[in-house]
């Protein structure tokens, strides 16, 4: 079987073995603490808790594997990024539930040990939000590390010094593969070492690794993967553990069409990841071109969730033609736990380079100025700091997403 077979059989697999008591919208603490207890039961991993987040939250690795090549993949360092958390547990599934792909496995166990740090936030993931529970983002104290979580993860980094890092996220829905109207549905990144992004042995190793995924996720998403910007950041940990002699290759989850769930993306990282510790273990990335690493289109920030073209705002006795671009953030209910989408403006005027995830030709319809807010199915909405705006002369028709966007809009 090619490597192209073997990953095909392993995405139209995932669903034997996706982690049921997880979903990929929202994971808190409190869930990933009954499977974390069932994971101890096992002789297969091996569970270690590494100390206490700022609210005494364990934060725990996972281990397994008895290779020679230590790999190292943490998650939700942002806590309102969990779709990769899902997809480690996947992972643990496929290497311990039964014997499909044995001969792989076995491979992949025998040349790598694994060390899955599956929640570096458990205080933001439990409020779903990025930063920590005093609002630092973890991913920008890797060099004063003044959290005590991200101290967890660059000591434990210290103590195993792996060979490569896999640093995961989740990325908005604004994002396209280059300058098309193709959203950015996986973004990867080789962490640059310096602001004139020199380009060492251990970032080309990253490189490498990323080509290979990009082979492999090229089968199912065909133009929708990117090269996330590769600024250096100082304050980030991908840039200094690349800086450190490890190899660290981000992973984004990016926006796919009908996913709002991102069930879709979660299985995109666990074929990504299984292909990386495949290049790895057979150490075929190697012999490929690094170059091939800028082949890959960049992201661009080219997309709204809803776009709305050709809108007449009317102002001073004067008429103008506008598009207004609407984006939307999905937002945790801390009392009911429930996600919901809170829409907001986020530019409008000439937007005609820009594309909508949905958009409308609004010929015929006028904005005006508006003395109250009412957000109902006449699509009422203000700009936050200026005057109060809202749609009349015609209908948005019977879309339930446009009405979902629209009824969400927090405006004011």
């Amino acid at each position: 079987m090619n490597s192209k077979e073997l990953f095909n059989e392993i995405f139209l697999s995932h669903d034997n073995f996706r982690e049921t008591k997880l979903g990929s919208e929202l994971i808190t603490y409190s869930e990933l603490i009954p499977i974390i207890e069932r994971l101890r039961k096992t002789n297969f991993f091996q569970i270690e808790t590494l100390g206490k987040s700022v609210e005494g939250r364990e934060i725990f690795t996972i281990l397994f594997g008895r290779g020679k090549t230590n790999i190292l993949a943490w998650s939700q360092m942002h806590g309102d990024e969990p779709t990769a958390t899902a997809a480690l547990f996947d992972l643990i599934n496929f290497f311990s539930l039964d014997n499909s792909f044995a001969k792989f496995k076995d491979d992949l166990l025998n040349e790598i040990t694994f060390h899955f740090v599956p929640m570096v936030n458990p205080d933001g993931a439990e409020k779903y939000q990025r930063e920590n529970a005093f609002n630092i983002d973890l991913n920008r104290d890797a060099l004063r590390l003044e959290s005590y979580e991200s101290k967890i993860l660059w000591d434990y980094a210290e103590k195993i010094q792996p060979d490569f890092g896999f640093n995961l996220h989740d990325q908005n829905s604004y994002y396209t593969a280059g300058r098309t109207n193709k959203y950015s549905t996986i973004s990867l990144l080789a962490p640059p070492i310096d602001h004139v992004k020199s380009i060492n042995y251990t970032r080309e190793k990253s490189m490498q690794v990323i080509c290979k995924i990009n082979d492999v996720l090229s089968n199912f998403i065909p133009g929708q993967i990117a090269r996330y910007n590769d600024d250096y950041e100082p304050r980030a940990f991908g840039d200094n553990f690349t800086k450190n002699g490890i190899s660290s290759i981000l992973i984004e989850s990016g926006y796919h069409k009908s996913d709002l769930k991102k069930e879709f993306v979660r299985k995109l990282n666990f074929v990504a990841l299984l292909s990386a510790f495949h290049s790895i273990s057979e150490k075929d990335f190697e012999k490929v071109d690094y170059t091939k690493y800028f082949s890959i289109p960049e992201n661009e920030q080219l997309l709204f969730d809803l776009l709305l073209r050709n809108l007449t705002l009317t102002y001073n006795g004067n008429s103008f033609k506008i598009d207004i671009g609407i984006n939307r953030k999905k937002c945790l209910d801390l009392d009911s736990k429930k996600l919901f989408f809170k829409g907001t403006i986020a530019e409008l005027g000439d937007l005609s380079i820009y594309n909508g995830i949905e958009e409308y030709n609004m010929n015929g319809f006028k904005i005006e100025f508006a003395k109250m807010l009412a957000v109902d199915e006449s699509a009422n909405f203000n700009l936050t700091g200026k005057a109060e705006l809202k749609i009349v002369n015609g209908s948005f028709g019977d879309s339930d997403s446009i009405k979902s966007i629209l009824n969400g809009i927090a405006i004011g």
